[in-house]
C-alpha cells in the first residue's frame, strides 16, 4: 500500500516559515495514486455513521483502531515527522477519522486562536489553551495539529474546498464573540469574510494544519464524492477533551475545589 509514496521527514526551514505564517502547509503528492486508491477502498469498507444535523456527512470513526492499513500509515515517518516538527514534545495521536460527502453540505468556520470557549453554565473564555501555540529558541510548540489526507480531488469552490481566515491562528480578537449557533452565522463566502481563502487539492495531497486556525469548508454544491482522512496529534500530556461536571461530589472528594 505504501509503495511509491514520497517520504516526508522533519519540515524544512521554508516549510516551518509557511506553517508559522499561514497556519498550515500543503504537501502535494503526499500519497501515490495507487496508495490513494487503496486507502479509499479501505475507507469505504469500514463501518460509518451519518452526522446528525450536518448535511450528508458520513463519518468513519477510529480509523487506526479499526484498520491495520491506517495504523501503518499514521505510524510512518511521513505523517509523524511533520507533526513532530511543530509540536516538539513527546506526542500522541488523539483522534483518527474520515469524512465522506456526496451531496450539498458545509463545514462552517470553527476553532480559532481567540474564539469563545464555553465549558459550563456561565463559564467562558476567549482563549482555548488546548489550541495554544508559541515559539521559543527556533522551534514551534503547538498543542493541537491535524494531518488531512485527501483521497479525492477538491479543486473548485463547488467541491467544498478547505477554507480558512488568513492570520486567524494568531488573532487576538474573536470573530464570533456571540452565542449564535453555527447555522445562524453569516453565509460562508468572501462577501461576509473578506480574508477568506481556500486550498485546492488533488487526490493524494495532504495538509498539516494548526488547529488554532479558524477553518472549515466552502459550501459543497456538487454530487461528486469528497473523502478526507484526519489524524490529530497533541503533546503526550494533553488529555482527551471531555465535559466535566464542576458540581460533582467526586471533584469535591478529591479536593479539586
Amino acid at each position: 500500500m505504501t509503495s511509491g509514496t514520497t517520504p516526508l521527514h522533519a519540515l524544512t526551514d521554508t516549510e516551518l516559515y509557511l506553517f508559522d505564517t499561514m497556519g498550515f502547509i500543503k504537501f502535494p503528492g503526499f500519497l501515490s495514486r495507487a496508495a490513494t486508491q487503496d486507502l479509499l477502498a479501505e475507507t469505504r469498507s469500514l463501518p460509518s455513521r451519518m452526522m446528525a444535523g450536518r448535511g450528508d456527512k458520513e463519518r468513519f470513526d477510529d480509523l487506526v483502531g479499526g484498520s491495520a492499513v491506517f495504523a501503518d500509515l499514521v505510524h510512518g515517518d511521513r505523517v509523524l515527522g511533520p507533526a513532530e516538527s511543530v509540536i516538539n514534545q513527546p506526542f500522541r495521536m488523539v483522534e483518527s477519522y474520515a469524512l465522506r460527502r456526496t451531496g450539498p453540505s458545509v463545514f462552517h468556520l470553527h476553532n480559532g486562536h481567540s474564539e469563545v470557549l464555553r465549558y459550563g453554565a456561565g463559564r467562558e473564555v476567549r482563549r482555548n489553551m488546548g489550541l495554544h501555540h508559541t515559539y521559543h529558541d527556533g522551534r514551534l510548540y503547538c498543542l493541537l495539529v491535524k494531518t488531512l489526507v485527501y483521497l479525492t480531488d477538491v479543486v473548485s469552490d463547488e467541491d467544498g474546498p478547505f477554507c480558512y481566515l488568513q492570520g486567524s491562528h494568531k488573532a487576538n480578537f474573536a470573530r464570533f464573540p456571540g452565542e449564535e449557533p453555527l447555522a445562524d452565522r453569516p453565509p460562508l463566502n468572501r462577501e461576509h469574510f473578506p480574508s477568506l481563502a481556500t486550498v485546492a487539492v488533488r487526490a493524494g495531497d495532504a495538509l498539516l494544519l494548526n488547529e488554532a486556525l479558524l477553518h472549515g469548508t466552502l459550501p459543497k454544491t456538487t454530487t461528486s464524492e469528497r473523502v478526507v482522512l484526519a489524524f490529530s496529534f497533541a503533546p503526550a500530556f494533553v488529555a482527551d477533551w471531555q465535559e466535566i461536571d464542576l458540581t460533582s461530589t467526586e471533584l469535591r472528594r478529591v479536593g479539586h475545589y
